[in-house]
């Protein structure tokens, strides 16, 4: 099973004595405050990244190749070596929203670099740069909707012109660029969005959906399609996201995987978006930018 549907929670792990050879007793410190997101130039036009934004809670720690442990950032990191050793620090990420779904982002590269180790001191990482790992990633779908094409639409099937999804360009509601997407209530409950285009995918090991949103209401993050090539079409929720009026827009890396399962695995597919107001708040909006979909190469 691939990595990324591991949801092992490695919270904070600090070797013990034990995961070295050798009797050395006082640690070296590895002091790291962060990652910070560049573009890459290797990325293709199909691979167009777009606005970078990120949301990388941990540092996975690996030394000589050994993994130490997963830590919050900032950190600093005790080692039980010393002198020049390779240090790879891998960025970690909080899939669906929980934090006991932490995980090594395979999308992310990672960062490289060869430390003197001194016991007993402080040793900071300088190098920090990240970006979209071209040789392992796939973006079929990419919408910041900034341009007239805009990727989703009503899931209102019986419509042969369905409306697309509303975009609007508001200062007070807008933080990447000029414009962002949004879900009003409907009282007619026409809540729910789709994807205009299917996504073809035949990898099963990855999917994941990457958005920032601002919302005052939860909305349903899933999945559109088959389950069977006599079936009839189905949606199968991947994830609620409830609101945090404190935290204003953040960023959510949705795994679509494991509900693709739930379908079969068909070769293609749509996601939806659907909001939720249960309550019946006045005013329920969802906001959402820079949405993207990424999977690993497909498989033929």
């Amino acid at each position: 099973m691939d990595k990324v549907f591991l949801f092992l929670f490695v919270a904070i792990l600090f070797c013990s004595c034990d995961d070295f050879d050798g009797e050395q007793e006082i640690p070296s410190y590895v002091k790291f405050d962060g990652f910070e997101m560049v573009d890459n130039p290797d990325m293709t036009p199909s691979q167009t990244e777009d606005m970078l934004t990120s949301d990388v809670r941990d540092v996975w720690l690996y030394v000589d190749n050994i993994f130490i442990g997963a830590y919050p950032l900032p950190c600093s990191i005790p080692v039980l070596k010393e002198g020049k050793h390779k240090i790879d620090l891998r960025p970690g990420v909080i899939y669906n929203g929980m934090n006991n779904t932490r995980e090594a982002y395979p999308f992310y590269t990672t960062v490289i670099d060869t430390l003197d180790l001194v016991p007993g001191k402080e040793v900071e990482v300088t190098r920090n740069e990240i970006m979209y790992d071209s040789d392992k990633m796939t973006i079929p779908f990419l919408e910041s909707f900034e341009d007239p094409y805009i990727g989703f639409q009503q899931a209102d099937f019986t419509n042969d012109n369905p409306e697309k999804i509303i975009v609007i360009s508001s200062n007070d509601s807008v933080r990447y660029g000029a414009s962002c997407g949004a879900i009003y209530y409907d009282v007619n409950g026409k809540n729910k969005y789709i994807s205009v285009d299917s996504i073809h995918c035949t990898n099963t090991n990855g999917v994941v959906l990457e958005l920032d949103y601002h919302c005052n209401v939860p909305f349903e993050v899933g999945i559109y399609g088959k389950s069977g090539s006599s079936s009839t079409d189905s949606y199968v929720s991947a994830v609620r996201i409830t609101p945090n009026h404190s935290k204003g827009w953040q960023k959510m890396y949705v795994i679509l995987g494991k509900v693709w399962g739930q379908l079969g695995y068909p070769s293609d597919f749509r996601f939806y978006l659907e909001l939720i107001n249960q309550n019946g708040i006045s005013g329920a909006y969802v906001h959402i930018d820079n949405v993207k979909l990424i999977h690993f190469p497909n498989q033929y």
